[in-house]
């Protein structure tokens, strides 16, 4: 099984676009952080599925190449299936159902994660004082962030079986807890 650090050389091999790499960080660090809420043990191959969720995209960019194709590139390099099962499953059009608890959150926090990181980019304080309902109001207006699916992101908190508030301040501290690390 490859390790985290030849995740993120395969990161770094296949993204160039800053932005991509800090969404995928930040996916990674939702991850992990909800790693040691259900399965304290894998915290690595969480913080590894996050970190590679879209490692593709930028060699992939269309449907639906993008993870399908990834996934085989991750095959052959000896990732685990639950790793490329879960990467499957953040995208909809895979088929491939969210059954562990790593896919659902992997699902769960790729779409907020981008939301916040946006928000974090327009606020004076960045990630300081963010909190669910900072998230909600930016949910709520269609022209912020319009690339992102709000309808994934209530899909995800339903399927994942937690509140919103729960869900949003979940990620919102995670994130916070690497904004350094994300560039903030």
């Amino acid at each position: 099984m490859p390790t985290k650090q030849d995740a993120i050389i395969l990161l770094n091999e296949s993204v160039k676009s800053e932005s991509l790499l800090r969404h995928c960080y930040s996916v990674a660090f939702a991850m992990q952080s909800y790693a040691n809420k259900y399965e304290p043990d894998k915290k690595e191959i969480w913080f590894i599925t996050g970190l590679l969720h879209d490692f593709d995209y930028e060699i992939f960019p269309t449907i639906p190449e993008h993870c399908i194709e990834g996934a085989k590139i991750l095959k052959e390099k000896g990732f685990s299936d639950e790793i490329i099962e879960a990467i499957l499953g953040h995208a909809n059009y895979s088929g491939v159902p969210r059954i562990s608890n790593m896919a659902k959150c992997l699902f769960a926090v790729d779409e907020l994660s981008g939301l916040i990181l946006a928000l974090a980019h327009v606020r004076p304080g960045k990630f300081e004082a963010m909190d669910a309902d900072s998230v909600k109001k930016a949910m709520k207006k269609k022209g912020f962030a319009s690339a992102i699916n709000r309808d994934d992101i209530e899909l995800g908190i339903k399927e994942l079986g937690v509140s919103k508030e729960e869900h949003f301040n979940f990620v919102v501290n995670a994130l916070r807890e690497h904004a350094g690390e994300l560039g903030f």
